[in-house]
């Protein structure tokens, strides 16, 4: 037999069984560093859990998501404000339960072939371990909210009014601010999770525009014109105070149409309207809001006094008494409205006063937008048939006889 054959087939056999024991030496150390322990290569947080009995991995995590927790207040800052959620108000804890099952878990879930080979794997490659945290996400929103109820405020339109000495006082108007709590709780979310401390959160609340901002009342510099009636107390005194604070604080743009019935609303109980004597198919019957008509009659005379166009307008079934025949407007729910136009250059603002019994309705505008004009009324005719005209004077001087209408009544009795 040729020796160096059979050298050659003892150096094949001796090799192989190299192959064979090393790897099997390898597993069964393996398996026995593990055995009722966390495996090799397993690592947490940048340390090693290898070795670690359950117990042990278990007081690592508890240990480990303490610390963390510690420093994981919650920082909000708004304007010069600041506020801290602390992990406590929020019952912010750590999953150390999960993560030591997680952990000794590994190599531990298969068949014991299949959990040797995770093993010598996780020996080889490695195994991290995520520590996880959950919190009580109610108080955290409600914690937001209490910031948030802070900092939320409804927005405020400029407006205009008069001061003792009656020239007018302008008060600037206030930005709304709305914080959206949900959008910050999400931002949150993984970071509490995941046991990263946040960083500050600034604030940055959603703001809103009011409907009346400064630059709406710039030019507005004058009364343009004022009227007056007087009315009696009671349910129908009561409704007219009502109808008139929606006429308070009105704004009409330069070119835009005002609606009596869209600014004052509804006529009904629920607004806080009574029961008072109305028109009704020319009968007078008591019905809700009675009255309603001698405010809109009111804001009528103060629009054509302040070279206003109506555009909409309807005389009462009979003359009124709280105002010339023919300077009257009646409206209706759903049926009539008084409407006028403002095609002044500028835009106008309505304040509405009752003092007592007397109802007075200004209109304030731009001086200059009357070219120095002054207006009064006439009328002509018959009180059942009256004829109205807008009488324009400068420097006492007629300057336009503007023909508004002519009104036929049915008889003398009074709305």
């Amino acid at each position: 037999m040729n020796s160096s054959l059979s050298t050659g087939k003892l150096a094949a056999a001796v090799a192989l069984a190299f192959c064979v024991f090393i790897p099997a030496v390898c597993a069964i150390s393996v398996h026995s560093a593990n055995d009722g322990r966390v495996i090799m290569g397993v690592q947490a947080l940048g340390a090693s859990l290898s070795g670690m009995k359950k117990e042990d991995a278990l007081h690592f995590f508890e240990k480990a998501g303490a610390s963390r927790i510690s420093r994981m207040p919650i920082l909000l800052e708004y304007n010069q404000k600041s506020w801290t959620i602390l992990p406590e108000d929020i019952h912010l804890t750590a999953d150390a339960k999960t993560a030591t099952q997680e952990a000794y878990s590994i190599g531990r879930e298969g068949t014991p072939l299949q959990n040797l080979i995770h093993q010598m794997r996780c020996a080889i490659t490695g195994r991290n371990i995520e520590l996880t945290a959950d919190y009580d996400r109610q108080l955290l929103a409600n914690k937001l909210q209490a910031i948030a109820n802070e900092i939320n405020a409804q927005p405020i339109n400029a407006s205009i009014d008069f001061q003792a000495d009656g020239s007018l006082k302008r008060t600037p108007a206030v930005i709304g601010k709305a914080l959206d709590t949900s959008e910050i709780a999400s931002a949150l979310e993984p970071q509490l999770v995941s046991l990263q401390r946040p960083n500050v959160i600034t604030l940055e609340p959603a703001e809103t525009q009011p409907a009346i901002v400064d630059a709406d009342l710039a030019s507005i510099d004058s009364i343009l014109a004022s009227y007056t009636t007087s009315f009696g107390y009671g349910n129908r005194g009561d409704n007219i105070v009502i109808a008139a604070s929606h006429l308070d604080d009105i704004l009409i743009r330069s070119g835009s149409v005002f609606s009596f019935n869209n600014t004052v609303g509804q006529r009904t109980k629920n607004a806080g309207y009574k029961d008072a004597p109305v028109i009704i198919d020319g009968k007078v019957e008591e019905d809700i809001g009675g009255g309603v008509c001698q405010v809109s009659s009111t804001l009528y005379n103060a629009v054509l006094l302040a070279g206003l166009t109506p555009t909409m307008r309807t005389p009462h079934y009979y003359p009124s008494s709280y105002c010339p025949p023919g300077r009257d407007a009646t409206v209706a729910d759903n049926l009539l409205d008084f409407q006028f136009k403002n095609q002044l250059p500028h835009n106008v603002y309505l304040l509405s006063r009752t003092y007592g019994a007397e109802l007075t309705i200004y209109v304030l505008g731009t001086g200059a937008d009357l070219q120095g004009n002054t207006i009064t009324l006439e009328q002509e005719g018959t009180v059942m048939q009256p004829t109205v005209y807008r009488i324009y004077s400068r420097d006492g001087n007629v300057i336009e006889r503007e023909y508004m209408h002519t009104d036929s009544y049915s008889n003398s009795k009074e709305d």
